[in-house]
């Protein structure tokens, strides 16, 4: 019976496999500054990471603001409260572990977090959290 059902699974799998993506990119864009009050251009830059997304690893969507709080310790344990938009991009492990679209993954984030004057930009690849803080152009 065990045997049936999974024959049955992995037909009905197969009908699914046109393009298989099973690595959860999430990158969250903030809608204030580190200070928690001067809002940003928070639609730029939902653009520009969509647009990236698309060109690098084939799409994403941004899901609406969240509420979200970061405590920043450089300022004392400051609480910043913030609307993020999240944008989920699903791709391959090949991909993700391109050398070239993790540069420009990271160009970007570093990018945004020096523009937008951030303390950390929050990014999930897989299962693990990335705190970006060393907003550096290399």
């Amino acid at each position: 019976m065990a045997k049936k059902r999974t024959k049955a699974r992995s037909k009905e799998r197969k009908k699914l496999a046109g393009g298989r993506k099973r690595v959860l990119v999430v990158l969250f864009i903030p809608s204030v500054e580190r200070d928690g009050l001067t809002a940003i251009d928070q639609q730029h830059w939902v653009d520009a990471a969509l647009e990236m997304f698309g060109r690098v690893f084939g799409g994403a969507t941004a899901y609406p603001k969240a509420r979200g709080i970061w405590r920043d310790d450089e300022r004392g344990g400051a609480l910043v409260k913030d609307e993020p938009v999240v944008v989920h991009c699903y791709t391959t492990p090949a991909d993700i572990q391109d050398a070239r679209n993790l540069a420009e993954l990271g160009t970007f984030c570093r990018k945004m977090g020096r523009e937008a004057h951030q303390g950390e930009i929050g990014l999930v690849v897989g299962d693990e959290y990335f705190a970006i803080r060393d907003f550096a152009e290399e």
